[in-house]
């Protein structure tokens, strides 16, 4: 047997080798999700501490193979190739169910895992970068206004069910494809896409795991400062008894608080603007002179908001915020949402909507499709 053959046999069993270990530990991270175990339990956290060894392993000869290089294309790698890209992926979601003293530590861990897996997916072009939304908060000096606050509002929860709609139909796909996939009853077309959606799922889980991982982080930071305030005002709360019961019976012969007996200071109201030139003048010249202007800015306004020549500023700001949510939303949304309404209405028999259905019919009776103004044709 020639060299080269050994070497063409080592490899074919290093892949078997990976491609179990791989598999195995895929099967013990579904279970994982499957199964009813306590998270705090002895034996789920071992199946743990078994999956991640499984997909540490796998990633060892990854590595030591070389299976991947920065400067490839994605087309250049083979399908049973691509099922390893996710192996940070699936770290990353294993640590996070890790029961540790430290969280902090685990999600560092797990934050580091999405991180890799996001960036090796960038540099195969299989996603676009993660870019922080930090500087699209504010503008130049100053606070946006609510309808520039509505608007993005909007668009990210407009991105939001984008995401979520094609989260699940990546998952449908996933798991109408997955046995089939791992028994290799496929063509090798199918189970590269199978793995492509996969990865495009794994994706958006993973983004989404880093917001809260980043979330979760900020939670523990604050534990552990609120535990540490506490463990210093346990350390001197001995040394500051004495100290605190002496004065608060020196403050109890004494009832006198100056800044309860305080005035509180309200707000000077805002004067109106008068058109004529002093209020005296409004005065004289109001009943005598009505071409003079008689009335403030405030009084004119309120007055066409009553004959109903002017809009009202609360309804005008309603409108307009209005407009701006539904100029944002959804088109599919909003016609899911005009059909349910509509439903809502044909079910409890709604006296507006079956006389608006009778109009129709009537004058679908009348109107032929096609009739209407025919001026000048033959």
């Amino acid at each position: 047997m020639s060299v080269k053959q050994i070497d063409t046999d080592a490899e074919e069993n290093s892949d078997k080798s990976l491609q179990a270990i791989f598999l195995n530990g895929w099967q013990g991270f579904e279970e994982l999700e499957e199964t009813s175990l306590p998270f705090n339990s002895v034996e789920y956290q071992l199946k743990v501490k078994d999956v991640m060894s499984k997909f540490e392993a796998a990633t060892t000869f990854v590595n030591r193979i070389g299976l991947f290089s920065p400067n490839e294309l994605i087309d250049e790698v083979s399908t049973d190739s691509l099922q390893y890209l996710l192996l940070p992926f699936f770290l990353g979601k294993t640590a996070l169910r890790l029961k540790q003293e430290d969280r902090g530590e685990v999600l560092q861990i797990a934050e580091v895992y999405f991180k890799d897996f996001l960036q090796r997916c960038e540099e195969y072009d299989l996603c676009g970068s993660r870019k922080s939304d930090e500087s699209g908060g504010s503008a130049e000096g100053g606070n946006p206004n609510e309808l520039a606050q509505l608007m993005r509002a909007a668009h990210a929860r407009n991105n939001k069910i984008a995401q979520f709609r094609k989260k699940k139909e990546l998952e449908e796909f996933v798991k109408k494809m997955k046995l089939a996939v791992r028994n290799k009853s496929v063509d090798d077309e199918v189970r590269r896409e199978f793995f492509l959606k996969l990865l495009n799922k794994s994706i958006i889980d993973a983004n989404e795991e880093l917001d809260s991982v980043k979330l979760e982080k900020q939670m523990v930071q604050m534990h552990v400062a609120a535990a540490s305030v506490a463990a210093a005002s346990n350390d001197d709360f001995s040394a500051n008894t004495t100290m605190t019961t002496s004065n608060s019976e020196h403050a109890g012969h004494s009832h006198h608080h100056p800044h309860h007996n305080r005035p509180q200071t309200k707000r000077k109201p805002m004067q109106p603007f008068i058109i004529t030139r002093n209020a005296a003048q409004k005065a004289v010249f109001g009943a005598g002179y009505p071409s003079l202007p008689v009335m403030t800015v405030d009084e004119f306004y309120d007055q066409r908001v009553r004959d109903g020549v002017f809009p009202d500023e609360e309804k005008v700001e309603k409108m307009n915020r209005e407009q701006a949510i539904a100029a944002a939303k959804d088109p599919n949304e909003k016609e899911d949402e005009e059909k349910a309404i509509e439903e809502v209405q044909i079910e409890n028999d709604d006296p507006e909507y079956l006389e608006r259905m009778r109009r129709m019919d009537e004058y679908k009776d009348v109107v032929r499709r096609g009739d209407g103004n025919r001026y000048n044709r033959s």
